[in-house]
């Protein structure tokens, strides 16, 4: 597995800097650690026909402005010291050039691409994505989700999460986090997102389409966002299928604490996905909790999703040190059998890497903005099985020229007790690429091909994202699916947010198709999705590739305003807060947002669609403390 190129290199670096790394005096066989499951029982919530939904609705967001210090007790404070620290000793030395144009193999070819957020819908974007058979994208970005008929080239709707939330009654908190994911097995699609971030309000939605027409309606459920009845909250949802069940992995958080306590467990629910396309009043349900190893809980464990099809009954998981600086320990976890059978194990093995991965530092934008990409820690973020061999993709350094890399592991054999990882740097001279995602790269069934797709940034070039493609030794030039046209400065700091997903997806009816959907900096300075369709080596490229016209308003401020609003407001502490719009009268309108805000600069955007020609004003306000007071005219 090595490749040199001049411009996009691969290179296995084994004798690079001699590293400490605590040695495990650890057999690296199978053993069964410390672990619980639960059976649960998922009632049945609501069915939810998106015909009902209005094209727009308040698409309500609030969003903090600022990073954190590196000073502060927060685990995202405590990231960036430990990224400025690797900065310092891992100075970035990728070439300067004049030249802006970025060449790049035709070993993938583009097809047709669209635009599927035009910011204002939060910051990360959260790209996740899926396609039909029928050819039918939705792609989740954060607080709505985005449908596309690929084949028409049309759009079809655009609902807010809210629009889910809102019609289940009790539930409260924003709605964030989505992933989506689509079943060619049963023809159906699934989304997952969570409701709310405190103990009290936590929930994970958990929708199953009843048919492969998404306007179709929808069975919701309801998982407890506190599952063990603790002090612990959910968040960072991963998602994947077999052919008899839905695995959602969920960090349990502990509500208000500093980074060094926050963290509780990473759980696994195994849910009964038959029972959820059907509608049934119970989805049976396996929940697993206390997966440790050495008497430390695993944390952040990402699923492994199937290559050419769907795989199962059992379903892998990988996780890492994903904190440390360097390490070389890599954890695969394997749940045997479904839920139906009863007879389901969990099984943690502890692997040792070839090549060590570290701590990703921030990635540059262009050089005189003095702007930077977070890059959150090293965890695993996408990962497929295919020809007995796990393949897997996470952030990374690349120590010799400093730069946000990306880290490509290879697993032989899981099923066999394997021992090692063997591991590659993926870097490029003149960009940093960041939040990988990984999809099968074949043609046909039990190849070791793979599409590997990333965000790109850097001092010379404006954030967007690209792909390369590994034939399961060798990998192809650095492709551009969609450059920058901007820096993004959508909050008040230098650091910005660069993730935390990236939306990618084989079509399983067309194997030589793959979809994704990737982050790229607006002329607004905003952070937006683009979908892209790209052809993989092969005799089926079609020579009718399209642009689509973008269907979306973008958002529209100051005041007076016709699509959306936008306003600013600083809390000298984390608080809960309610935002109001009212008539100028002073009767309620709508309630725009009841939850959790932080600590310092924040803005809350909604779409003033709904509204009839006038003034209102938006009030934000917690308890009895005035927060803002703000006049809207509404055009």
């Amino acid at each position: 597995m090595s490749c040199k190129q001049p411009i996009f290199i691969v290179e296995e670096i084994r004798e690079f800097m001699k590293y400490s790394v605590i040695t495990f005096l650890l057999l690296f066989t199978s053993i069964v650690y410390s672990q619980q499951k639960q059976a649960v029982n998922v009632s049945f919530v609501k069915q939810i026909d998106l015909k009902e939904a209005k094209t727009k609705d308040w698409a309500v967001q609030v969003q903090h402005m600022i990073a954190p210090s590196p000073d502060g007790d927060s685990y995202r404070s405590f990231l960036l010291r430990k990224k400025l620290e690797i900065e310092a000793n891992n100075p970035k030395t990728g070439r300067t050039i004049t030249n802006r144009s970025i060449t790049s193999e035709d070993t993938l070819k583009l097809g047709k691409s669209f635009l599927t957020n035009a910011g204002g819908h939060g910051i990360p974007n959260d790209n996740s994505m899926a396609i039909s058979n029928d050819g039918i994208l939705i792609s989740a970005f954060n607080s709505a989700i985005f449908i596309q008929d690929t084949e028409a080239d049309t759009m079809i709707a655009e609902v807010s999460l809210n629009f889910f939330r809102d019609q289940l009654s009790g539930y409260t908190g924003h709605s964030f986090d989505p992933k989506m994911i689509y079943d060619p097995v049963e023809d159906r699609f699934i989304l997952v997102f969570l409701v709310g971030s405190t103990v009290a309000t936590s929930n994970i939605i958990t929708c199953f389409s009843s048919t492969s027409n998404p306007m179709d309606p929808w069975n919701i459920y309801a998982l407890s966002g506190n599952p063990l009845n603790d002090t612990s909250w959910s968040d960072y949802p991963a998602i994947s299928l077999t052919n008899n069940d839905l695995f959602i992995t969920m960090n349990l958080l502990v509500e208000g604490g500093p980074w060094q306590t926050s963290f509780k467990q990473t759980v696994i629910w195994q849910l009964d996905k038959v029972d959820g396309y059907a509608g049934d009043t119970v989805v049976a349900t396996d929940l697993w909790s206390e997966i440790s190893e050495g008497g430390i809980n695993i944390r952040n464990m990402h699923p492994v999703r199937g290559g050419f099809d769907l795989k199962g009954p059992n379903q892998y998981f990988l996780s890492n040190r994903n904190f440390a600086t360097q390490s070389d320990s890599i954890y695969l976890i394997e749940v045997t059998n479904s839920v139906a059978s009863g007879t389901s194990q969990l099984n943690v093995h502890l692997l040792k890497a070839d090549l060590p991965y570290y701590l990703a530092p921030r990635a540059n934008q262009m050089q005189g903005s003095n702007r930077f990409f977070q890059t959150n820690d090293s965890r695993v973020l996408g990962g497929i099985l295919e020809n007995k061999t796990i393949q897997f993709v996470q952030n990374c350094l690349h120590p010799p020229t400093g730069h946000v890399a990306v880290y490509h592991g290879v697993i032989e054999n899981p099923s066999e007790n394997p021992t090692t990882v063997k591991g590659n740097y993926i870097y490029h001279d003149s960009l940093e690429l960041g939040y990988p995602n990984i999809v099968y790269g074949g043609i046909v069934p039990n190849e070791k091909k793979a599409l590997i797709g990333f965000n790109h940034s850097s001092k010379w070039y404006y954030p967007g994202h690209s792909a390369i493609y590994f034939d399961g030794d060798n990998y192809s030039k650095l492709k551009i699916l969609k450059k920058g046209d901007n820096i993004v400065a959508s909050q008040f700091s230098p650091n910005q947010r660069w993730g935390d997903y990236f939306g990618l997806q084989r079509k399983y009816n067309e194997s030589c198709k793959v979809w994704l959907t990737g982050y790229y900096g607006s002329l607004s300075r905003d952070n937006n999705s683009w979908a892209s369709e790209i052809y993989l080596p092969g005799d089926c490229f079609d020579e009718r590739p399209t642009t689509l016209t973008p269907q979306q308003n973008g958002v529209a401020f100051p005041n007076p305003t016709k699509d959306y609003m936008e306003a600013h407001f600083s809390l000298d502490a984390e608080k809960e807060i309610k935002a109001e719009l009212l008539d100028r009268n002073g009767k309620l309108v709508k309630v725009l947002y009841e939850d959790i805000a932080k600590a310092g600069d924040n803005r809350i955007q909604f779409s003033t669609e709904l509204l009839t020609p006038g003034v209102y004003v938006l009030r934000i306000y917690s308890n009895k403390e005035k927060i803002l007071t703000k006049k809207v005219v509404k055009n």
